[in-house]
């Protein structure tokens, strides 16, 4: 390369020594050239998207496995919730309620004594049968008397028409046609007392057997006063007071039972692996992070919407595809409950995760 041509006309020699000083070669740059140094990071910076979108998809496709995986192995569903035995407790006759022995939550026992209602009513239709009761057994008794009687004189009147008869039939009759008739006419007559006193009797027999079945019935409304837990559980929902008027049927308060299970409402597509002793997963809104143990117990019989008030009929009207859902029973192991002993109650929802491969 040429070195650049300085003009020097017109310069004095001071500006002149100053200009020739400067070393003409500081001023050329070999721009040509090129460096390495300064190249290779260049190229690793163009290259570094690459390797992290390669493991971007790596690990995407890593991550799709597994939950390809874990799709085939397992079937979930949040339509889930813990179901139980709900006793509802009501009276069988009407009543005023003079005492309630329980309190709201309180554990109870089979047979408890829940609340009792004023009896004194029934004690005196139950003395008024035991009366009716002894007055039938004193008619039948009296019946009895005359169906004896009755016979007696029937016997006497078969003895005497016995008599006339053979009297009769002797060749010197010593009684007349009509004495032989009479006779007859009387044993009839007794015959026919009997049967009547029989009647009496049985009628009489008929009454006691139903004063009898009175007094027990009188005696069973009694013992209907007291209200008892029909299972062990705890009280919930308790509508009924001291001084409450209440009638057959009504609903006073509801006893629910310890034992639990999950109702789990499963998709129609979700059930082709599912069968009853598959291995269940649970987890519980109450207690997050908890998981529970269980197995798959029993499918319904039919899907949900068919146990509706108003089942879906498909064959009339517009039709439009659903997906059904069928309740699956689902039951706790009884070691995963082993700390949540009563605090798991009918209506909390669970989020259930079956394994069917299982």
């Amino acid at each position: 390369m040429n070195a650049p041509r300085i003009e020097t006309k017109n310069l004095d020699p001071g500006e002149l020594n100053r200009v020739t000083a400067v070393p003409v070669t500081t001023e050329t740059r070999n721009t040509n050239a090129t460096s390495p140094v300064t190249i290779a990071p260049a190229r690793n910076k163009e290259l570094f998207p690459w390797f992290g979108l390669a493991a971007v998809v790596v690990l995407a496709g890593c991550g799709g496995y597994r939950w390809w995986q874990h799709a085939q192995a397992w079937v979930e569903t949040d339509n889930a919730y813990v179901a139980g035995h709900i006793h509802q407790t009501s009276t069988r006759i009407a009543g005023t309620v003079v005492e309630v022995l329980v309190l709201e939550n309180q554990v109870v026992t089979t047979g408890q004594v829940l609340a009792r209602l004023d009896r004194a009513d029934l004690e005196v239709r139950c003395e008024q049968v035991r009366a009716a009761q002894t007055q039938a057994e004193a008619q039948l008794n009296q019946a009895q008397a005359q169906v004896r009687g009755e016979e007696s004189a029937a016997t006497k009147a078969q003895l005497d028409f016995d008599r006339a008869d053979q009297l009769a039939r002797e060749a010197n009759s010593v009684i007349s046609q009509q004495e032989l008739d009479s006779a007859k006419a009387a044993l009839e007559a007794a015959q026919a007392a009997v049967a009547a006193a029989r009647a009496r009797t049985n009628s009489a027999e008929a009454q006691v057997q139903v004063a009898s079945a009175n007094l027990k019935d009188a005696k069973l409304q009694l013992t209907y006063t007291e209200i008892t837990a029909p299972a062990a559980g705890s009280i919930g929902r308790k509508n009924v007071e001291t001084g409450n008027r209440v009638q057959p049927g009504q609903a006073l308060l509801a006893v629910v039972s310890p034992e639990i299970w999950v109702v789990a409402n499963f998709k129609e597509t979700q059930l082709t692996h599912l069968q009853p002793g598959q291995t269940v997963k649970l987890s519980m809104d109450t207690f997050p992070g908890r998981v529970f143990a269980g197995r798959v117990e029993s499918v319904a019989p039919a899907s949900g919407a068919q146990f509706a008030l108003l089942p879906p009929d498909n064959a009339t009207g517009n039709f439009t595809k659903i997906v059904q859902r069928v309740p699956v029973k689902i039951i706790f192991d009884d070691e995963s409950l082993r700390d949540f002993a009563g605090r798991i109650v009918p209506g909390m929802s669970a989020t259930v995760k079956v394994n069917v491969r299982n």
